[in-house]
This record gives structure tokens, C-alpha cells and sequence, in this order.
């Protein structure tokens, strides 16, 4: 039998969910670190399920590829779709991103 979602998840399939995810997808239109308008998720700043006030604001949302959201940043930042996440996170990220842009240029 398929374990039941409790209340705090069924957030992600209500009407506002999609409707902030529209919002931020218009506003950002691509992935912000590659660019890319394939498989866009929205990542919430400030984690959602932590952070139920901020969880439809569009400020609090930002479009990243699959593969730069679930793998890179959960995945290799940090190391699970379950934990935490902060906006403070989210700018330490990318600035990760930018410094190892920036050395890939340089090397080539």
C-alpha cells in the first residue's frame, strides 16, 4: 500500500503552488545558472516546508534546470532534497557556480 502523504507535503499540490510556480517560471523564463528552458523546476530561498509564509511568494522562488536543482544543488550542495535550505544557501551556491564559471574560462 502506498504510504499517504501527510498534510505538511499536500501543500505542493494545491492551486497557489501552481500558480507560484507560473509566476516565478514567467518571471525568470530559464534555468538562472545555465540558462536553460528544459525540465525548469522552481526552487523555493527559503525552504517551504520550514517556511509556510513565504511558501507562494514568487520572491521566495527561483527557475532551475532539473539537472542544476535536484543534482547539483540538492544533490552535491547539499546532499538531500530533505534538508533545510535558505536563501543565504542559495547565494553561497551560486557563487560557487560563478567562481567555477570564471576558473573554467580561465583554464581554456
Amino acid at each position: 500500500m502506498p504510504r499517504k502523504k501527510s498534510k505538511s507535503q499536500n501543500w505542493r499540490r494545491t492551486r497557489d503552488y501552481r500558480i507560484w510556480r507560473v509566476k516565478c517560471i514567467r518571471r525568470d523564463k530559464v534555468c538562472v545558472v545555465c540558462g536553460s528552458r528544459q525540465n525548469r523546476h522552481v526552487h523555493h530561498l527559503e525552504s517551504g516546508a520550514y517556511n509556510p509564509e513565504l511558501r507562494f511568494d514568487p520572491d521566495n522562488g527561483v527557475v532551475l534546470c532539473g539537472h542544476h536543482h535536484l543534482g547539483t544543488f540538492h544533490g552535491l550542495y547539499k546532499g538531500s532534497t530533505r534538508k533545510k535550505t535558505t536563501k543565504k544557501d542559495f547565494i553561497h551556491f551560486m557563487k560557487m557556480i560563478k567562481q567555477i564559471k570564471n576558473e573554467t574560462l580561465l583554464t581554456h
